[in-house]
């Protein structure tokens, strides 16, 4: 791969960046289903369609939603555990299914395709009393956050604070040469509409009474730990909530996670200032 788009990054660079983007982000397929996943759970979601073809599954009847996106290859039975805990506090949880996974429309997934997404089942929902956001999800989440969705709450696990730099590594991946590789940048920007570090969360700022929770495992082998570490300097009112041994999915379905991060989110959290930081205090 990298001597194909070698030379013809050379000759022909806008061509080879387009391919080079295109490439970078298609999903192509599912990760495959953690064991908790395929557990019986006692609440059954049901299938809704939203505006635009968009497919979610929801939880819950009846009171404020909680908007959930899942990641790269994701899934939103991926947050099933948390419907458990949030819809007995008389709240909803509604995850979208991203584009270019599942049954929603589109072979693209980017922070700002599923930001977009987000804000349009938003929309289409009613009241929404937070989001909850894992890896790429959680970039998206903040992202139509601070571009203008109504929420008080924000839950963000496993996720990148700078996915801008996913592109500068895949560009030295597959060997792009300087021209194919200014014309990859502008590319992403003009997708964007804006720099791409200004679509980081590390970059993003919130509106007054917005309340964040961050939460990491020390032993993420997809999304560094560092990556969270960034977003206590960058958001010092935040919360954050350090696990260990659960790696980068199975934190979604860890009680250690999971009742607290329900909690946060059906309001019984209290203020966000602070760091709760199980397996490993510092």
């Amino acid at each position: 791969m990298r001597a194909v788009f070698g030379l013809s990054g050379r000759i022909a660079p806008s061509l080879t960046a387009r391919a080079a983007a295109e490439l970078m982000i298609r999903p192509r397929g599912r990760n495959p289903p953690q064991d908790w996943e395929l557990e019986a759970s006692p609440l059954v979601p049901r299938a809704i369609l939203l505006p635009g073809n968009l497919h979610a599954l929801q939880w819950g009847e009846a009171g404020p939603v909680v908007l959930a996106q899942h990641g790269w290859r994701g899934r939103p039975t991926q947050f099933a555990r948390f419907a458990e805990a949030i819809v007995p506090a008389g709240l909803r949880l509604v995850a979208t299914d991203a584009p270019g996974h599942g049954r929603s429309p589109g072979p693209r997934a980017t922070p700002r395709l599923l930001a977009d997404t987000l804000m349009t089942a938003a929309a289409a929902l009613g009241e929404v009393r937070g989001l909850i956001g894992h890896s790429l999800g959680g970039a998206a989440a903040a992202l139509a956050l601070e571009s203008g969705l109504p929420a008080q709450r924000l839950v963000m696990i496993g996720s990148p604070s700078r996915p801008s730099r996913m592109i500068e590594g895949f560009a030295g991946q597959i060997g792009l040469p300087a021209a194919a590789r200014e014309a990859f940048d502008r590319w992403f920007e003009a997708h964007a509409g804006r720099a791409v570090e200004r679509l980081d969360p590390v970059a993003l700022r919130f509106g007054p009474g917005v309340e964040v929770m961050v939460v990491h495992d020390r032993d993420d082998e997809v999304i560094p730990v560092a990556e969270a570490e960034l977003l206590e300097r960058a958001w010092p009112r935040a919360r954050f909530l350090y696990t260990t041994g659960l790696g980068h999915r199975d934190l979604l379905a860890d009680a250690s996670v999971v009742e607290p991060v329900s909690a946060f989110l059906a309001g019984a959290a209290g203020r966000s200032e602070g760091s709760a930081r199980p397996g490993g205090a510092r």
